[in-house]
């Protein structure tokens, strides 16, 4: 299973990053925040579809939009490095503290609800996809 941030960690790193397995991508990206890597914070790969036709407004926004940046920040602290750690309950809560955090930039950026909605539905997909991969990398089948 290949995690949608093995490739990021690729120049971190000497091995090949391809062949980890989901939860050590999750361990070796909390090891380097804790190092000291702070890219990872502004990092919009947890609300991309990994399409860059698709993503480029998203990133766009992200560059000229305060509010979203942090949101960003704080997603990538409390949901992206904590995949792996705590369980999907506690995940789920976030991802609700998330989505009210972004309905309230949308409050103070109306043009912006189009963008919102395409991110939080990004952001449940790949959280999921995620967690799955976490969960099921283990099974002999």
């Amino acid at each position: 299973m290949v995690s949608i941030f093995s490739n990021y960690l690729s120049p971190l790193n000497g091995e090949c990053a391809q062949e980890l397995k989901p939860s050590k991508v999750y361990t070796q990206l909390r090891i380097a925040y804790n190092q000291g890597v702070t890219g990872i914070l502004n990092s919009t790969r947890i609300i991309s579809v990994g399409n860059d036709d698709d993503d480029y407004d998203i990133i766009c926004e992200s560059f000229r939009n305060e509010d979203f940046k942090a949101w960003i920040r704080w997603v990538n602290k409390k949901i992206t490095l904590e995949l792996g750690n705590v369980d999907y309950r506690t995940i789920d809560v976030r991802i609700r503290i998330a989505t009210n955090m972004l309905n309230k930039i949308t409050w103070n950026y109306p043009r912006f609800k189009k963008i919102a909605f395409k991110v939080h539905l990004n952001l449940i997909d790949n959280v999921r996809r995620e967690m799955s991969a976490i969960n099921t990398e283990d099974l002999p089948f």
